[in-house]
């Protein structure tokens, strides 16, 4: 299963079908102090996740327009006839709204960066993520909505059979701790899991 940003979306309610992102990188640059504004400029703009089986993930950042300084967050999953992601998009999911992203201090943290690597220090700009009720979305001229063990569904063709995203109906409202972490032109989303804050996704910048 992949999950669509589950540092802003939740992780449990943010299932779709396909795998997950991870990755690692090499000299750490930190985006600023204390989750300023100043500081969260460097993540806006649009960034995406790596080939991952027909998937790729991208993460469009902006400030909200309020003078604030909260961010504002869509996260947006792409569906490719082939597996390496080459050629048409067949498929783009979505959410219904836009998520928001609070700041919330920095913390330098402890990461593994991939299942078998040694654990590495980030400095990370803490966010709370919030989102109102919501529903995710699968839109493409070739998606077809069809009922599969019980369960209404998505589902698209791909190369080597076919790729479905479950319709789970309208979410509940969500406020998440999580953070965002910069490493040259790659980001790293974090999340609060059991008490402990883990990877989430790695992007790199579009």
């Amino acid at each position: 299963m992949k999950k669509l940003l589950a540092v802003l979306a939740g992780s449990a309610a943010a299932l779709l079908t396909g795998c997950g992102g991870g990755g690692g990188g090499s000299t750490q640059q930190i985006a600023g102090d204390s989750g300023s504004t100043s500081a969260l400029a460097a993540y806006i703009g649009t960034w995406q996740s790596a080939c991952d089986n027909h998937d790729r993930q991208l993460l469009v950042i902006a400030f909200k327009n309020d003078g604030s300084g909260t961010l504002e967050m869509t996260p947006t999953g792409e569906t490719y006839f082939k597996a390496d992601c080459s050629g048409p998009v067949v498929a783009t999911d979505g959410m219904s709204t836009r998520i928001t992203g609070k700041p919330d201090g920095t913390a330098d943290m402890l990461i593994k960066l991939s299942d078998n690597a040694a654990a590495t220090s980030l400095r990370v700009d803490k966010i709370t993520s919030s989102t109102p009720a919501y529903t995710f979305q699968r839109t493409g001229p070739t998606v077809k909505y069809v009922l599969r063990s019980n369960v209404q569904q998505w589902c698209v063709e791909v190369d080597n059979g076919e790729s479905c995203m479950w319709d789970e109906g309208m979410q509940a409202a969500q406020s998440i701790p999580g953070g965002l972490s910069l490493r040259g032109n790659e980001l790293y989303t974090v999340m609060l899991d059991k008490g402990a804050y883990v990877l989430d996704m790695h992007y790199v910048k579009k």
